[in-house]
């Protein structure tokens, strides 16, 4: 991993000449700027109870001075439609409009515009997973005091196994992974960690083949991704990838000391949610000055 410079508290450092150029580039053209932002860890700091998660007021508010200005701006998650549009008030305070949110890493699609929805069955494998894990999160307390305090979330069609209450979440981690890979082995169910997290998904989907989704749906010229997590890293890839092809882009990374090897994908790194809501203040700065 190679050493990289720290952004200021609450604030955000660009790392190389993508991210130093693209807020000119947004204000040059906002209308063709397509926006994607994971949820957790980004626009909405990392909380031991996921249910009261909430979305950074300073984001939202950013976010809607752009609302309608830039070709799309998408909510990129690992949790449910239902849970995001709960958490973002889309629904019930004015200023995201124009907001798409892809949740289950696209498998749900909500489209604020038109009040669309997309939300297929969850399968039965799920179901099962969701007993297992918790048998399993019970075993681990039993067996290791350090691994007690592990609990299950429900996200609808996946299910996540948190170590981040238990006594030595790293230690029980390392514990639940390989036996959470072996249930979604059994149950033919996808795996994928984070940070102090494991979560067991019926659909082999990434966030990367939701955001080709929506560039071939958008078809931008500006591309910027912020993230936090190694399930953000493929979608950041494609980002990469537009870059290297000569695109204007930008990956933008919510920075914490939990997944350093993120600032390796970036092309500005943030101090964790504050940051990232400063980005995006400079952001709607220029895209709303300039047009």
């Amino acid at each position: 991993m190679t050493v990289r410079p720290e952004p200021a508290d609450k604030s955000w450092i660009a790392l190389t000449d993508a991210g130093r150029g693209i807020l000119d580039a947004a204000a040059a053209d906002p209308a063709t700027v397509l926006l994607t932002l994971d949820f957790d860890g980004t626009l909405a700091p990392i909380v031991d109870d996921p249910a009261a998660s909430t979305m950074a007021q300073e984001s939202r508010e950013a976010m809607s001075r752009m609302d309608g200005k830039l070709a799309t701006m998408a909510i990129v998650t690992g949790r449910e439609v239902a849970a995001v549009r709960r958490m973002t008030a889309v629904d019930k305070l004015p200023g995201l409009e124009h907001l798409v949110v892809l949740g289950q890493y696209g498998v749900e699609r909500y489209d604020a515009v038109s009040g669309a929805l997309r939300d297929p069955e969850v399968p039965e494998a799920v179901r099962i997973a969701k007993g297992q894990l918790e048998d399993l999160a019970e075993e681990l307390g039993r067996e290791d005091p350090r691994d007690r305090g592990c609990w299950i979330e429900d996200k609808g069609r996946a299910i996540a196994l948190h170590t981040r209450r238990a006594v030595d979440p790293a230690h029980a981690l390392a514990t639940a992974a390989p036996r959470a890979r072996m249930i979604a082995t059994d149950l033919q169910l996808h795996c994928e960690d984070g940070r102090n997290i494991i979560e067991l998904k019926s659909a082999v989907t990434t966030k990367a083949q939701a955001l080709r989704e929506l560039i071939d749906e958008v078809e931008p010229q500006i591309l910027i991704m912020c993230g936090d997590d190694l399930g953000d890293v493929p979608a950041l890839d494609v980002v990469a990838g537009w870059i290297n092809a000569g695109h204007p882009g930008a990956r933008v990374v919510s920075f914490s000391g939990e997944q350093p090897s993120m600032a390796d994908h970036a092309d500005i790194i943030c101090d964790q949610t504050e940051g990232i809501s400063a980005f995006l203040e400079a952001l709607a700065d220029r895209v709303c000055t300039e047009m």
